[in-house]
């Protein structure tokens, strides 16, 4: 974790996940990947089971697994889909945990490959409307505080 920077720049371009949900996941970024457009999911602790696709070269910590297919099975669209049935299969004596002999075993229905295309298309322009939405409220409320202190002045 010490390698790891806190913004990206130059050389150390490349994101690097955990198993924390803050941030999607994000802790920093890194010199280095070690995947692509894959799925991962969090393996141990209190977010375990929660899975996201990751876009791009990417790097992850050891608490996370990682899905491949070089067949475009890793998307948006299958991501959603295990993220929905994922919890069911974790452990929960002692410490939260799904590993990936389980992961293995879950089992889903999917669409063709061209509709989880079309699936995965909206579901990320959903996110990126909510992004923006997300910014422009910041920045709403960022000016209202503004406002708010120097009402008086």
């Amino acid at each position: 974790m010490n390698l790891i920077k806190p913004n990206y720049n130059k050389g150390i371009s490349y994101p690097v996940y955990s198993s924390q949900t803050k941030n999607k996941g994000l802790v920093g970024y890194y010199k280095d990947y070690l995947f692509e457009n894959s799925i991962t999911w969090t393996t141990d602790g209190a977010n375990a089971g929660d899975v996201n696709y990751r876009l791009g070269k990417f790097y992850c910590t050891n608490v996370c697994g990682v899905l491949i297919n070089q067949d475009g099975y890793c998307n948006i669209c299958v991501a959603e889909l295990i993220n929905s049935v994922s919890k069911n299969y974790v452990s929960y004596v002692g410490n939260p945990k799904l590993m990936n002999g389980v992961m293995s075993e879950i089992k889903i229905t999917f669409p063709s490959i061209q509709e989880q295309i079309k699936i995965s298309n909206f579901l990320l322009k959903l996110d990126e409307k909510i992004n923006f939405e997300t910014k422009l409220l910041t920045q709403y409320e960022n000016q209202k505080k503004y406002l708010l202190q120097n009402l008086f002045v």
